[in-house]
């Protein structure tokens, strides 16, 4: 499947031009959906600004080591994402997971005082819900 993900909101709270605090859980979901095959391509209005800026959102996300693989597409202008639906998401193959796609598990911002960013615990039990992810459970049971 291919994961078009927006970074500010998403990845970490909006705090742009600076990167904001990192949205929990976040890192080990992205390695998961890259784990499990799905082509991840960066998605943000920052590529619209400067280059620079996608750079730099990049850099962050691949400072983690759970990222395996360095994320190397995004798009030169944001795509408005599509609302969140799994159903459509896995009849077009396509997914976004961004905080302006209506319908997106969302929680509260952890440093700044006002505002929304993507739940990834919640997201996460989604995406394994509809199999785009293996369940969390199933690999503890193999593990037994």
């Amino acid at each position: 499947m291919k994961i078009y993900l927006d970074f500010d909101g998403t990845v970490v709270e909006h705090y742009f031009p600076e990167i904001g605090t990192e949205n929990p859980h976040a890192i080990k979901v992205i390695a998961r959906l890259q784990a499990a095959g799905h082509e991840i391509v960066l998605n943000t209005y920052r590529a619209d600004i400067d280059v620079q800026h996608v750079h730099e959102a990049l850099e962050f996300i691949h400072s983690f080591e759970e990222i395996q693989q360095p994320i190397e597409k995004f798009l030169p202008q944001k795509l408005d994402p599509r609302s969140f639906d799994m159903e459509l998401a896995k009849e077009s193959n396509q997914l976004y997971i961004d905080d302006i796609a209506s319908g997106i598990p969302m929680r509260r911002n952890i440093d700044l005082e006002h505002g929304m960013m993507v739940d990834w615990l919640e997201l996460e039990k989604k995406l394994e819900e509809v199999g785009i992810l293996e369940s969390t459970e199933s690999n503890n049971n193999k593990n037994i």
